[in-house]
């Protein structure tokens, strides 16, 4: 049987500012089934609102599970494939198993896993079959165990950036016409 976890590291090449395309295929192995990412695959890391970069980046030690999230949802979404290879439900739950495999921590899992739940019930096409509601004590409690820690810092990064616009806005004013 063959063991555990990722079997290859990332290996990327820079697709456009935001995107990347790995340039080898990326293989994770879980208790029954392998994934291969197939080279080529565009990824922009974790998917995460700026305003949240504070407590969870975009790349971390949980990139390449990250990317394998991506892949199966993109897999999930194509209409032409009859098989996905894990519906929406189990994608999130490889998302968390991987992160473990790679060696984050508990906290970080689990919200990472929380907030993936959260954007699965907000998007009609992976709130489907096994969906949310089988989840929702668990990202509900989740969710409330979070609260403290998240909400004063998204608030304060949140009037930050508000503070930046007004002053942006301000500094920036009208062009002014110089006279001879």
């Amino acid at each position: 049987m063959t063991e555990r976890g990722f079997a290859t590291e990332l290996a990327v090449r820079a697709a456009s500012p935001t995107t990347w395309a790995l340039t080898e295929d990326l293989v994770w192995t879980g208790e029954t089934q392998t994934f291969t990412v197939p080279a080529g695959f565009l990824t922009d890391f974790a998917t995460v609102p700026r305003f949240l970069h504070w407590l969870f980046l975009p790349y971390g030690a949980y990139t390449r599970a990250a990317v394998l999230h991506d892949w199966l949802l993109t897999e999930l979404a194509d209409e032409y494939n009859q098989t996905p290879p894990a519906d929406s439900r189990d994608t999130d739950a490889i998302f968390r198993v991987a992160m473990r495999d790679l060696g984050v921590g508990w906290p970080k899992r689990w919200l990472g896993w929380t907030a993936v739940r959260w954007g699965a019930l907000f998007n009609r096409r992976r709130a489907y079959g096994r969906g949310f509601a089988r989840d929702a004590g668990k990202v509900l409690g989740m969710s409330l165990l979070a609260l403290p820690v998240v909400l004063p810092g998204a608030v304060g990064v949140l009037l930050s950036l508000a503070e930046a616009r007004v002053i942006t806005w301000i500094s920036a004013g009208r062009p002014r016409v110089r006279r001879a």
